[in-house]
């Protein structure tokens, strides 16, 4: 099949161009057959004018062309199509040739995408695993011979009437002139209708072998800054392998993900809603996707934020986009509560009433310098941190395997606590081989046993690459370009892990052999190791192909990688990863400082996959020391951190806060009497507390397990519970020893503030707490554990802010 048309210097800005200003993307247009289009972009370098713009055609017998700006070719020849906008005229000379000459539709490039446009391959028609009403395509076209065979073949062919097309059955029930259970899909007349009828007068063809597929798609413009309320219209263009180019927005579908933001209808059109912040617009076609962000600033563009002075590249790069965006941050914190979030993101714990003293009475410049570096440097940091490694590959004690829990726990405990490069730390787990105690990783396996060549799979991609490849198992990624050749080729590097038997757990080794029976459906064959967007890796049997998988990994030109830890860490540090959700980096998922990140990642390779490095450069910035009080400018602001995101502290650094504040200790059994909720090992410590707030099961990888919403049991938890109660009076803790030391009732609320809060209590604050106690004859102790009781109850004390 030959290119359905050329159009000349389609990313050529102002090739036709009036003398204010006003322009068109496309100089001129070269169609090659009667089956093209062009989507004309007009604008005046400010605004979109597409829709506002008049056309009209000096010759309707050659080319067309729609009030949305769509051209559409007649028959062969010249015409020159004229655009008038703000009182000016641009001319595209038009250029059609082929037209009438008989050339088939080609099924794969033009039907497939028509059928993905209308939904009909969808998993809510007949795309979904069993059909709708006898009728069953491939999910999203992934499988264009099937179509072809279940459209064209199926059923003795009674679908299609090559001798009357439009009695086709297939045109019949799309177009709604026989009842069809999904609703009218196509109009006849319509430009996608003569297309199928077209097809189907040629005979329904099959796509020949070498017809050119799709190996790139585009959107025009890839982004831009809008109002509320303004129009833009896209243009997607596809490239193919045979070099050829062409349009294909009528073809294309259309998504938002944040449609308060930014709409976009079928044609390509998106709309500006009332909310400010960014949005990205997916266009997908043939498996393809492009992305077209809209940015609807919170203010107007301002050319300096005077009040900001950036540390380093971190403040630089949000500055940049806070300009763009009309935000004008919240002012930095004060001492007590910068110390208090540090100490929180880093050690997982409240800073003690010592550290909170000796910090605010230093007056040095670099004391939060060197408060995060002596927080990085204590055994809190690694304990903290590898609690939360260890809900992210799923620890467990599982299936007899207790020991190698604890094992596993105090290995990656150590490998932060020795701040040993990540990509090492990576290969311990990708890569473990041999007994639990002397690789304990290979927990991690065993916890996978059930279902482990795909678990395993899945669970790399997405924890290490920030890819959600699980859908490309049976299918095209929908919103992805990843597909069943690079999910079994990344299967193929964990083919040939065997483990010995069964035990607690068993040893796992590289075997020889292929140690699994799935088969790639694609070739019938077991799954050869493919580096994805790379080439197939070739191995001997002595190899182990999952350490060349982790050298691929850490290469510095990796794309995947160093962004996936550093979005994780940012994700960590500010509640929301530049990339939302954390490990779900794909191209319509855009990041919301693709810059920031990419600074993020190139500095971690540049370091050494350094870990406390990166840390370090997050936490000293000025953005992530921004007040969490919102101003009028960044009130509405969601994802730009103009002001910090508080949030609610994660369910084991809570419990330990409640214990640290009312002087009690954890009580977990079978582990020592001092032992905090974030140094348990594993899931398996009963605590109805923890399990309240939403503490991981450790069932899956995705940090979206751990909830910090709010439930009614919390709150009764919180307020009317035995084990509050009993914390809160507990006869070795807190009050009651104060109370035997007979302590002034000012000190003691003055030190409560200090545990719970890290800062003294306010004038106001004392007052009201002193009467409260003092006052109306009440007994002391229960007066002072009131209002511990309170502060227990405050979100100042439960959210981290």
């Amino acid at each position: 099949m030959r290119c359905l048309f050329v159009v000349l210097a389609f990313l050529v800005l102002g090739a036709s161009q009036a003398p204010a200003g006003v322009i068109c993307q496309t100089p001129k247009i070269e169609f090659r057959d009667a089956f093209a289009g062009w989507q004309l972009l007009v604008s005046d370098g400010e605004h979109d004018l597409t829709r506002d713009a008049q056309y009209e055609t000096t010759n309707p017998a050659v080319a067309v062309v729609e009030a949305k700006g769509y051209v559409t070719p007649t028959g062969n020849g010249t015409a020159v199509i004229r655009v008038l906008a703000k009182g000016q005229q641009l001319e595209i000379p038009v250029a059609v040739s082929g037209a009438g000459n008989g050339r088939s539709v080609d099924f794969q490039t033009e039907i497939v995408p028509l059928l993905s446009k209308h939904g009909c391959n969808a998993g809510g028609c007949h795309g979904k695993a069993s059909g709708q009403n006898g009728f069953k395509l491939s999910l999203f076209g992934f499988d264009p011979v099937f179509d072809h065979n279940a459209i064209a073949k199926e059923a003795r062919g009674r679908r299609l009437f090559p001798g009357a097309p439009d009695q086709s059955l297939f045109l019949l029930k799309g177009s709604g002139q026989v009842p069809h259970g999904g609703g009218r899909k196509l109009v006849a007349g319509s430009g996608d209708y003569r297309v199928i009828r077209e097809w189907i007068a040629s005979g329904a063809p099959a796509s020949a072998p070498d017809s050119p597929r799709v190996v790139k798609l585009s959107i025009a413009p890839g982004d831009r800054v809008l109002k509320h309320g303004q129009l833009q219209q896209l243009a997607v263009r596809a490239e193919y392998s045979d070099g050829s180019v062409r349009d294909v927005t009528r073809h294309s579908e259309f998504k938002s993900n944040l449609d308060l933001v930014a709409a976009v209808d079928a044609d390509g059109l998106v709309k500006t809603g009332e909310q400010s912040g960014e949005a990205a617009v997916m266009a997908r076609h043939m498996g393809y996707v492009a992305v077209f962000r809209a940015l609807v600033p919170h203010g107007e563009p301002v050319a300096a934020i005077p009040d900001f002075k950036p540390l380093n590249y971190v403040d630089e790069l949000t500055v940049t986009k806070w300009k763009k965006l009309g935000l004008l941050p919240s002012p930095v914190v004060d001492d007590a509560t910068f110390l208090r979030r540090v100490t929180i993101d880093l050690c997982g714990r409240l800073p003690t009433v010592a550290e909170t003293k000796v910090f605010l009475a230093d007056t040095t410049a670099d004391k939060r310098i060197r408060l995060v570096d002596t927080l990085l440097d204590s055994p809190d940091y690694p304990a903290f941190f590898a609690m939360k490694w260890g809900s992210i590959l799923r620890n467990s004690n599982l299936a007899g395997s207790e020991r190698a829990a604890y094992a596993f726990h105090n290995w990656i405990k150590e490998m932060i606590a020795r701040n040993r490069p990540y990509d090492e730390f990576v290969r311990g787990v990708v890569a473990a081989a041999g007994e639990w105690q002397d690789a304990p990783a290979i927990n991690w396996y065993w916890q996978n046993r059930d279902d482990q060549l795909h678990q395993v799979t899945a669970d790399v991609a997405q924890v290490f690459l920030g890819v959600r490849l699980q859908c490309a198992k049976c299918h095209h990624h929908p919103y992805e370009r990843w597909g069943q050749a690079d999910y079994y080729g990344l299967a193929g590097f964990f083919a040939r892990v065997g483990r010995k038997g069964f035990g607690e757990p068993p040893p796992y080794y590289a075997s020889a052999q292929v140690t699994t029976g799935e088969k790639n459906p694609l070739t019938g064959k077991s799954p050869e190791p493919k580096f994805p967007d790379g080439p197939v890796g070739k191995f001997q049997p002595e190899d182990d192909p999952r350490h060349a998988l982790v050298d691929w990994m850490a290469k510095p030109e990796n794309p995947f990688f160093s962004k996936a830890l550093s979005n994780r860490l940012w994700g960590h540090f500010f509640g929301r990863g530049l990339y939302h959700e954390l490990d779900d980096l794909r191209d319509t998922n855009p990041p919301s400082n693709p810059e920031l990140l990419d600074a993020l990642a190139k500095d971690f390779v540049t370091h050494k996959f350094d870990v406390k490095h990166l840390i370090r450069v997050i936490v000293t910035s000025r953005v992530y020391q921004l007040s969490a009080e919102p101003n009028d400018h960044n009130k509405h602001d969601r994802q730009n951190f103009a002001r910090y995101y508080a949030r609610r502290m994660p369910a084991e650094v809570f419990l330990d806060a409640v214990n640290q504040t009312c002087g009690t200790r954890g009580g977990f059994s079978g582990v020592g009497t001092n032992a905090r909720a974030v140094d348990l090992p594993h899931e398996g410590f009963n605590s109805f507390f923890l399990d309240a707030f939403d503490r991981p099961k450790r069932v899956t990888v995705c940090e979206c397990e751990r909830s910090t919403g709010a439930t009614l049991a919390q709150v009764l938890l919180l307020a009317n519970s035995d084990e509050i109660e009993n914390k809160i009076a507990d006869g070795n803790g807190r009050i009651a020893k104060w109370v035997k030391e007979k302590k002034p009732t000012r000190d003691m609320i003055d030190e409560l503030y200090l545990t719970a809060l890290s800062r003294r209590p306010t004038d106001a604050e004392i007052k009201r707490a002193t009467e409260f106690v003092t006052k109306g004859g009440k007994d002391q102790q229960k007066a002072i554990e009131d209002v511990l009781w309170a502060i227990l109850n405050s979100k100042e004390f439960m959210f981290n802010h």
